[in-house]
């Protein structure tokens, strides 16, 4: 079974472009599922929804959820200078609607992860709810939103799984930048793998932590949602059936509490 990490559901404009439909519903993410053999799907709302406070495509994902139990899971997208209302809408996605976990992005209010006053009730929140958090950590986000930075928040709070993504070719400063580093830092980290195609950044990242700390994501429908699933089970000849197995869906079910 292959689940993927990171992807979104929701509207963005720009993806009319392209010939996908606007808004992205449950219906079409389930033939893009089908078509690329993926069993299931953790989908977040793209960042346009960040003028409504995400709740439209909020509402589109815990609608997924509900209507096709098992193929989708749900990043709740949290705005942390919102205060105690970012907090309770937390709580109503992840235990009134069905949500997954939380992602945080510091483009969507312009902060950074050091703002631990900021951060720190969101994560503490997540903690409670005992739900992952998720970091945005590319190089989009440059100085605001590190793997250090992320490494530093896990040490504080060493019941939760942090999620570091996406981990593009150069995201994040780098693989021999900051990446690594702050996998081994902080154990209870884990880096979800999109859009990077080079098995000799992969396989030295799993030697390096372990497979049971990588996950698979495809940032779909930014890429196409069956490019990341053929790469790792056919380009990365290094790695084992075992090893694909976790990183490509059961490290993944692991961390979000799903039992198979």
């Amino acid at each position: 079974m292959i689940y993927d990490a990171h992807a979104y559901l929701g509207v963005d404009p720009s993806w009319g472009a392209w010939g996908l439909p606007v808004p992205l519903e449950g219906e079409q993410w389930v033939q893009l599922m089908d078509e690329a053999g993926i069993t299931g799907v953790c989908v977040a709302p793209p960042s346009p929804g960040v003028v409504d406070d995400f709740r439209p495509d909020n509402e589109r994902i815990a609608k997924a959820i509900r209507e096709y139990p098992g193929r989708f899971f749900g990043y709740a997208r949290a705005k942390p200078k919102r205060g105690q209302a970012a907090l309770d809408d937390l709580r109503c996605w992840v235990e009134e609607r069905g949500f997954h976990a939380v992602m945080m992005s510091t483009v969507d209010e312009y902060y950074q992860l050091i703002d631990r006053h900021l951060v720190d009730p969101v994560v503490e929140t997540a903690s409670q709810l005992s739900v992952p958090v998720f970091f945005h950590t590319d190089d989009t986000f440059g100085a605001t939103s590190t793997p250090s930075m992320v490494a530093d928040i896990a040490a504080d709070f060493p019941g939760t799984t942090f999620i570091i993504g996406p981990a593009g070719a150069s995201g994040g400063g780098g693989w021999s930048g900051e990446i690594l580093p702050a996998l081994k830092r902080a154990s209870n980290t884990v880096i979800v793998i999109d859009a990077v195609f080079r098995p000799n950044i992969i396989q030295p990242a799993v030697e390096a932590v372990g497979a049971d700390r990588v996950l698979m994501g495809s940032r779909a429908p930014y890429s196409p949602a069956a490019l990341m699933p053929i790469f790792f089970r056919d380009h990365l000849p290094a790695l084992t059936p075992e090893q694909k197995e976790a990183i490509m869906g059961r490290n993944l079910m692991r961390i979000l509490g799903i039992k198979q």
